[in-house]
């Protein structure tokens, strides 16, 4: 079985998942743009690497996939768990006959105002939705809904180019700016909760668990404050059966999913987005801490075709993502917040540069049984200096 994943170098957990793949027997092969040593942790799992710099250009990239058909036979699955390739990996599909997500089927599947269709067939309140590229409608909807609006990419993930207008001032301001690829939305005051796991190739949902944010990360973004999230135990009531509806309305399969939500409480949920990737940074190794699971080699047999129905697992731990940001000043040291964590730390990484403004540049992991022993482990790690 040949699997095309694409950036295995990138983010730090893709090579995570091309072991995986290559435990199960699969020969993984690689395109990336940048160079990737053999004896590298991210070269392990990879049966044949391209380093091909100009991958984002498609013509650039469907070339060295056609070289490694002719070299290796026909290519069974493509994926890179990712954001920056989904598009890409659904032209590969079509042109080449690749099972999975279609170029068709991603397109509404991205889209904010395809999104509003889908949560819709789930039952699940969507915001309000219409594209900015009107000024006379952009107009009259702040007339109906007022103020906060939010002015966000129609296709786009984390907050990227999205801002928050509070006036008619502010209003014509971005009217000007002609953004003719994004879309308006009421602003939703609501705390944020996500719904996140994988499906097999049947489509059930295999794995899954939810995380809280302290805030949005449009906020994050624009205060530059630390952020933290951190995972539940106990899901709250009616989130699963939300979760379920919109990933069957959304049919996905092999794929894992970052179903994003407002939580207006007493089990009442509005969609934000649904992101057809893992949740982003080093939340993979926080499920796996979480529940004493491994969920890359879960994909990986869900990727290589074996039966996973008997997949059990239990929410053991709640654990966290706590940045720091650099060139800020903390209470505690770097050694002395991490003798003070002691085991509640099960690990520390550099952020890449590409995630800090909205993770911190370092991120501290944390786990413990108790919600408020992990809390008061996030307070730790951002206590500023007085």
């Amino acid at each position: 079985m040949n699997i095309l994943f694409l950036s295995p170098a990138f983010p730090p957990t893709a090579g995570a998942f091309c072991r995986a793949l290559a435990a199960r027997g699969v020969n993984v092969l690689g395109i990336g743009d940048e160079p990737l040593p053999q004896d590298s942790a991210q070269a392990r799992g990879l049966h044949h690497y391209v380093y091909e710099p100009g991958m984002g250009d498609y013509g650039a990239l469907r070339i060295a996939v056609g070289a490694l058909i002719e070299r290796y036979g026909a290519i069974d699955r493509v994926d890179s768990n990712g954001e920056h390739w989904l598009v890409a990996e659904a032209k590969l599909r079509d042109e080449f006959g690749i099972r999975g997500l279609s170029s068709a089927a991603l397109a509404q599947q991205r889209s904010k105002l395809g999104m509003a269709a889908l949560f819709g067939g789930a039952g699940v309140p969507y915001p309000p939705t219409i594209p900015a590229e009107s000024g006379s409608k952009v107009r009259s909807f702040a007339k109906e809904h007022g103020y906060p609006l939010i002015f966000k990419p129609d296709h786009g993930s984390g907050a990227r180019d999205t801002f928050r207008v509070t006036n008619d001032g502010a209003l014509e301001e971005a009217i000007g700016r002609q953004l003719q690829s994004h879309v308006v939305q009421p602003f939703v005051e609501a705390p944020l909760i996500t719904y996140d796991g994988l499906t097999d190739r049947e489509g059930r949902i295999v794995f899954a668990t939810s995380h809280e944010y302290d805030t949005g990360i449009m906020q994050l973004r624009e205060r530059q404050s630390d952020g933290y999230y951190y995972s539940l135990r106990e899901l709250p009531p009616g989130l699963e059966a939300v979760g379920a509806r919109v990933v069957a309305a959304f049919d996905l399969r092999e794929r894992f999913f970052h179903l994003e939500l407002f939580n207006h409480g007493d089990g009442k949920y509005t969609g934000l987005e649904m992101n057809l990737r893992p949740p982003g940074g080093f939340t993979t190794d926080m499920m796996n801490a979480a529940c004493d699971v491994d969920v890359y080699e879960l994909w990986g047999k869900i990727m290589a075709g074996e039966d996973v129905r008997d997949f059990r697992f239990e929410r053991r731990y709640h654990t966290a993502h706590a940045g720091r940001r650099a060139g800020r000043r903390y209470q505690l040291s770097d050694p002395e917040l991490r003798a003070e964590l002691g085991e509640m730390l099960f690990a520390e990484h550099g952020v890449p540069a590409a995630f800090a403004d909205t993770m911190g540049d370092v991120a501290y992991l944390l786990r413990h049984v108790e919600l408020a022993g992990v809390l008061r482990g996030v307070q730790l790690v951002q206590t500023p200096s007085a």
